[in-house]
């Protein structure tokens, strides 16, 4: 079947690991643009921190943003938005109190996030290659869980950023066991992301398949992390690149070459 959308992660798939779009994938994208077929950025970044590289493509006519909570047309206008629900941020709040996490908050496309975060990423597992973007996208603040607070009402989402694995997967098991309306997921290791339930990639995916006229089946889907599988699975053509997770993988029936050697480009050429 006509593939007629296609829905690509940013971060670790369509972007090298040195955070660039390389010339090939970019003219790969164009081409497969001018051919009719819809090309979605779909990335847990805020809309603000989307690369200007991407946004500038000829063809990226609608982005989604924070893991699916919105979805910006070509203009940067946001058409559709699931923010967190204000009971489940004062649940999540109580239940992380008694632990030093440090947080990071997307309102409006914009983010916020600890200070400490913002003046040493690498502490933080940033690798040196995002410092910059991670420094020149952020508004920093002393106290995240305060701000968190006072803007319950308006988030796209939360995540915090924890690099000792044990006390990140025991305050995530205690979240996933509590939050029963929010969405958690990772977009790397170091970072858990809470979303509203209904804010994730593949409902984005099929919000636009809809606004768009565009059966699911005549989408293909491609991503590397924990957060890109449910978007994956849906679509008709599911795709992983080899520096993927295992649930990422588990989700493909395509597995490409990874972002360093331009595997997307693979994708869309099978296109």
């Amino acid at each position: 079947m006509k593939i007629k959308l296609v829905a690509l992660d940013l971060d670790g798939t369509a972007l090298r690991s040195d955070n660039t779009l390389s010339a090939a994938v970019a003219q790969s994208i164009e081409r497969t643009a001018e051919r009719g077929i819809e090309i979605v950025a779909a990335s847990g970044r805020p809309y603000c921190s989307m690369p200007q590289s991407v946004l500038d493509l000829k063809g990226v006519n609608y982005v989604i943003s924070s893991n699916g909570a919105a979805i910006h047309d070509s203009t940067g206008k946001r058409i559709q938005e699931t923010p967190m629900l204000e009971s489940e941020i004062i649940k999540l709040l109580d239940l992380t109190k008694e632990y030093d996490l440090v947080w990071e908050a997307f309102i409006d496309g914009a983010t916020f996030t600890d200070n400490r975060y913002l003046k040493d990423p690498m502490k933080y597992g940033c690798t040196e290659a995002y410092i910059s973007y991670v420094q020149n996208s952020r508004g920093g603040l002393d106290d995240m869980r305060g701000y968190i607070y006072e803007n319950r009402r308006i988030l796209d989402s939360v995540e915090y950023v924890c690099v000792e694995r044990e006390l990140r997967e025991m305050v995530r098991a205690v979240l996933e066991e509590n939050l029963k309306e929010t969405y958690i997921t990772s977009s790397s290791e170091n970072f858990v992301e809470f979303m509203h339930k209904n804010a994730t990639k593949s409902n984005a995916v099929k919000w636009l398949c809809n606004h768009l006229n565009i059966p699911l089946a005549q989408t293909a889907a491609c991503g590397n992390a924990d957060n890109d599988a449910d978007m994956i699975a849906c679509a008709g053509i599911k795709a992983a690149v080899g520096n993927a997770s295992k649930s990422c993988m588990a989700a493909a029936n395509i597995i490409l070459p990874p972002n360093d050697s331009d595997g997307v480009v693979e994708l869309l050429n099978k296109i």
